[in-house]
């Protein structure tokens, strides 16, 4: 009789007469992986390789594809909610605001009693105050016209929703560049600053997903709505990255030009410095010149000067840095995590990437260094300016304040 299937003989242990007794043993995890070794074994490299490409084609439920789906799911669900925003925000309402407001503000009270006091006793039937008479059990004030207590439903909501109209305000439109002031009484808040992280979040998403056309949209909204001389988003960051990394320095020079000219942001300034070298060195634009490019690049090492320092030196800050990819959302208020941030991003590729750029802005910082300036009048850079060890001193102050 043959080997049973799945199974597999091993001579017994024990040396018994008879040429010894055989047992049937299941075959162990490591059995099956012994096995599935020999025969990846006879496989060639070559063989191997094609067919891990192959089932990585044919696999639906991949590692990519999964984080692709996440992706795309929160890209909708952040957009149901900006929809949902935007349609309250286009007819405000302030009456029904407050009356929400309250409902969710007795919602959370009745929340909190009830996780205090435990789950509720079952009650006997509730009395007949609580009933709600249907048809012919209402009252006649409820159900004839002629009782002067009755009260047309129709009518009750046609005047409801015109006194609603009379009342309801555009705020995306009369709000327009105040959407992040939170001393402003017509500005509701915290909605206003809600609608602005929403678009935020939607636009990092699109950009995380190659989707620019829609990341751009999000990004410009934002713009408009948020204050241009005091903003509290990043947008225009955003916005300035997303036109380097698309090779758009057409709107990236609109950008800046439409910004306050003392935007302290890196991402605006020297993105600006270098768009203004490519149109004088490389394209030979008319109306870019020399003096041009480094009146943008005095304004940019003017606002940080440690991004100056890292960029005309940049193989020694790459050997010396450790972790510098994990320093992320910098604020202005914070050079030089700034320029870390800055510096280890995607528009250091830009950088290197453009023929002389990173020689042409340490040629001018040894310039600054040895006594010249560069710029033009009020934005003139000298060496006073390049004083990296004065400004780190008052970051520690303010750290340890």
């Amino acid at each position: 009789m043959g080997k049973k299937i799945g199974k597999r003989s091993r001579g017994s242990s024990s040396g018994t007469s008879g040429g010894g007794a055989e047992t049937d043993a299941c075959w162990s995890s490591t059995d099956h992986a012994i096995r599935k070794a020999k025969q990846r074994q006879k496989l060639s490299v070559e063989k191997l390789e094609a067919r891990e490409r192959r089932s990585a084609l044919l696999t639906r439920d991949s590692k990519e594809k999964h984080e692709e789906g996440k992706l795309r799911l929160h890209i909708k669900r952040v957009q149901r909610q900006i929809d949902k925003l935007r349609e309250r925000l286009e007819a405000w309402d302030d009456v029904e605001e407050k009356r929400l407001a309250k409902e969710r503000l007795q919602e959370e009270e009745r929340k909190r009693k009830e996780e205090e006091e435990g789950p509720k006793k079952k009650k006997g039937r509730l009395g007949p105050e609580t009933w709600k008479l249907k048809g012919a059990a209402r009252p006649a004030w409820m159900v004839y016209e002629f009782d002067t207590r009755y009260v047309d439903p129709h009518m009750k909501a046609h005047e409801e929703a015109r006194m609603k109209v009379a009342r309801s305000r555009n705020i995306l439109e009369l709000c327009k560049g105040k959407f992040g002031n939170e001393n402003d009484k017509d500005v509701p808040q915290p909605q206003c600053r809600e609608y602005l992280s929403l678009l935020m979040q939607l636009g990092n998403l699109c950009m995380q997903s190659k989707q620019l056309k829609t990341a751009r949209k999000a990004f410009l909204e934002c713009l408009e709505l948020d204050s241009i001389d005091h903003p509290v988003t990043p947008a225009r960051c955003q916005l300035m990255r997303l036109y380097m990394e698309a090779n758009r320095p057409d709107s990236a020079r609109r950008l800046w030009e439409r910004l306050s000219p003392n935007d302290p942001s890196v991402w605006i300034r020297f993105s600006a410095a270098l768009v203004e070298y490519v149109s004088w060195k490389i394209l030979e634009e008319e109306g870019s010149t020399q003096e041009s490019a480094e009146l943008l690049l005095a304004k940019a090492i003017k606002n940080n000067v440690f991004c100056a320092y890292y960029l005309a030196f940049f193989d020694v800050f790459d050997e010396v840095m450790d972790y510098a990819e994990e320093v992320e959302d910098a604020h202005e208020s914070s050079p030089l995590e700034e320029a870390i941030e800055y510096c280890n991003s995607e528009q250091l590729g830009a950088w290197k990437g453009t023929d002389g750029a990173l020689d042409w802005v340490k040629t001018n910082v040894l310039r600054v260094l040895s006594g010249e300036s560069i710029g033009e009048s009020v934005d003139k850079l000298y060496i006073s300016d390049m004083d990296w060890r004065g400004q780190l001193s008052k970051k520690r102050e303010k750290i340890a304040v």
